[in-house]
Protein backbone atom coordinates (compact mmCIF):
# COMPACT_ATOMS: atom_id res chain seq x y z
CA UNK A 1 0.00 0.00 0.00
CA UNK A 2 1.23 3.72 -0.55
CA UNK A 3 2.26 4.62 2.82
CA UNK A 4 0.51 8.23 3.27
CA UNK A 5 -0.32 8.60 -0.72
CA UNK A 6 -4.03 7.65 0.68
CA UNK A 7 -6.03 9.26 3.49
CA UNK A 8 -9.17 7.64 4.62
CA UNK A 9 -11.57 10.01 7.07
CA UNK A 10 -14.95 9.11 8.46
CA UNK A 11 -17.80 11.86 9.02
CA UNK A 12 -20.75 11.43 10.99
CA UNK A 13 -23.83 13.73 11.02
CA UNK A 14 -26.91 13.17 13.24
CA UNK A 15 -30.29 13.33 12.05
CA UNK A 16 -33.41 13.98 14.38
CA UNK A 17 -32.38 12.08 16.94
CA UNK A 18 -33.56 8.73 15.13
CA UNK A 19 -29.95 8.59 13.01
CA UNK A 20 -26.48 8.88 12.19
CA UNK A 21 -25.51 9.83 8.22
CA UNK A 22 -21.96 7.98 8.08
CA UNK A 23 -19.54 8.90 5.34
CA UNK A 24 -16.49 7.29 4.47
CA UNK A 25 -14.12 9.89 2.64
CA UNK A 26 -10.82 7.96 1.00
CA UNK A 27 -8.33 10.46 -0.75
CA UNK A 28 -5.44 10.55 -3.14
CA UNK A 29 -2.82 12.59 -1.04
CA UNK A 30 -0.25 12.01 -3.84
CA UNK A 31 0.73 13.81 -6.70
CA UNK A 32 0.23 10.89 -9.29
CA UNK A 33 -2.77 8.82 -10.01
CA UNK A 34 -3.38 5.34 -8.02
CA UNK A 35 -4.70 2.37 -8.96
CA UNK A 36 -6.83 0.67 -5.82
CA UNK A 37 -8.00 -2.95 -5.98
CA UNK A 38 -11.23 -3.17 -4.22
CA UNK A 39 -12.09 -6.40 -2.29
CA UNK A 40 -15.60 -7.20 -2.54
CA UNK A 41 -18.83 -5.71 -3.09
CA UNK A 42 -19.70 -3.64 -1.14
CA UNK A 43 -15.95 -3.00 -0.24
CA UNK A 44 -16.86 -0.78 2.41
CA UNK A 45 -17.89 -0.89 5.89
CA UNK A 46 -19.18 1.02 9.09
CA UNK A 47 -17.77 -0.22 12.65
CA UNK A 48 -19.79 1.47 15.66
CA UNK A 49 -18.43 0.76 19.17
CA UNK A 50 -18.12 1.70 22.72
CA UNK A 51 -15.54 3.47 24.24
CA UNK A 52 -14.08 0.06 26.07
CA UNK A 53 -13.86 -1.22 22.30
CA UNK A 54 -16.99 -3.38 22.29
CA UNK A 55 -18.89 -3.71 18.66
CA UNK A 56 -21.97 -2.40 18.40
CA UNK A 57 -22.98 -1.96 15.16
CA UNK A 58 -21.67 -3.24 12.01
CA UNK A 59 -22.97 -1.51 8.52
CA UNK A 60 -22.49 -4.80 6.71
CA UNK A 61 -23.49 -7.85 9.50
CA UNK A 62 -26.43 -10.02 7.14
CA UNK A 63 -25.62 -8.32 4.21
CA UNK A 64 -24.53 -10.63 0.90
CA UNK A 65 -20.69 -9.72 0.32
CA UNK A 66 -19.82 -10.50 -3.78
CA UNK A 67 -16.09 -11.61 -3.36
CA UNK A 68 -15.38 -9.35 -6.43
CA UNK A 69 -11.85 -7.32 -6.52
CA UNK A 70 -12.49 -4.39 -8.87
CA UNK A 71 -9.47 -1.54 -10.06
CA UNK A 72 -10.35 1.68 -9.37
CA UNK A 73 -8.39 4.94 -10.71
CA UNK A 74 -7.95 8.10 -8.33
CA UNK A 75 -6.60 10.91 -9.56
CA UNK A 76 -4.80 13.46 -7.63
CA UNK A 77 -6.55 14.87 -5.19
CA UNK A 78 -9.53 13.05 -5.85
CA UNK A 79 -12.23 11.13 -3.65
CA UNK A 80 -14.05 7.97 -3.30
CA UNK A 81 -17.02 8.50 -0.90
CA UNK A 82 -19.41 5.69 0.67
CA UNK A 83 -21.97 6.36 2.88
CA UNK A 84 -24.34 4.53 5.04
CA UNK A 85 -27.02 5.58 7.85
CA UNK A 86 -27.09 3.88 11.68
CA UNK A 87 -30.61 3.96 12.66
CA UNK A 88 -29.32 4.13 16.25
CA UNK A 89 -29.59 -0.01 16.94
CA UNK A 90 -27.48 -2.56 18.30
CA UNK A 91 -27.19 -5.72 16.00
CA UNK A 92 -29.74 -7.58 17.73
CA UNK A 93 -32.09 -4.29 16.16
CA UNK A 94 -32.73 -3.02 19.63
CA UNK A 95 -32.26 0.88 20.11
CA UNK A 96 -28.81 1.83 21.77
CA UNK A 97 -28.80 3.45 25.22
CA UNK A 98 -27.76 7.18 25.01
CA UNK A 99 -23.93 7.75 25.94
CA UNK A 100 -20.63 7.62 24.27
CA UNK A 101 -19.69 5.72 20.89
CA UNK A 102 -17.43 5.84 18.27
CA UNK A 103 -17.48 5.11 14.46
CA UNK A 104 -14.68 3.65 12.51
CA UNK A 105 -14.58 3.86 8.39
CA UNK A 106 -12.75 0.21 6.55
CA UNK A 107 -12.07 0.05 3.12
CA UNK A 108 -11.04 -3.89 1.98
CA UNK A 109 -8.56 -3.31 -0.22
CA UNK A 110 -6.61 -6.57 -1.96
CA UNK A 111 -7.13 -9.39 1.13
CA UNK A 112 -6.13 -8.93 3.41
CA UNK A 113 -5.16 -5.31 3.32
CA UNK A 114 -7.31 -2.92 4.72
CA UNK A 115 -7.53 0.77 5.20
CA UNK A 116 -9.19 2.55 8.50
CA UNK A 117 -10.22 5.40 9.35
CA UNK A 118 -9.11 6.88 13.12
CA UNK A 119 -12.21 6.60 15.07
CA UNK A 120 -14.88 9.18 15.24
CA UNK A 121 -16.70 10.53 18.66
CA UNK A 122 -20.07 9.74 18.69
CA UNK A 123 -23.03 11.18 21.07
CA UNK A 124 -26.40 9.34 21.32
CA UNK A 125 -28.61 11.66 22.71
CA UNK A 126 -32.21 10.38 24.69
CA UNK A 127 -35.14 10.38 22.51
CA UNK A 128 -36.86 13.50 22.48
CA UNK A 129 -39.92 13.61 25.11
CA UNK A 130 -43.11 13.50 22.97
CA UNK A 131 -44.96 16.77 24.00
CA UNK A 132 -47.78 16.68 26.62
CA UNK A 133 -51.34 18.63 26.24
CA UNK A 134 -51.89 20.88 28.79
CA UNK A 135 -54.37 19.33 31.45
CA UNK A 136 -52.72 15.95 30.71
Amino acid sequence: MEGQALSARIEAMEQASRAIHLMLRVRNESERRLVLTLGGRPAYNFLVKRLDGTLVWEWQRGKIIQPILERRSLEPGEELIFEATWKLTDMRGRRVPPGEYQVQGVLNLEPPEKLLTDPWPLRVSPPPRKARKVGD
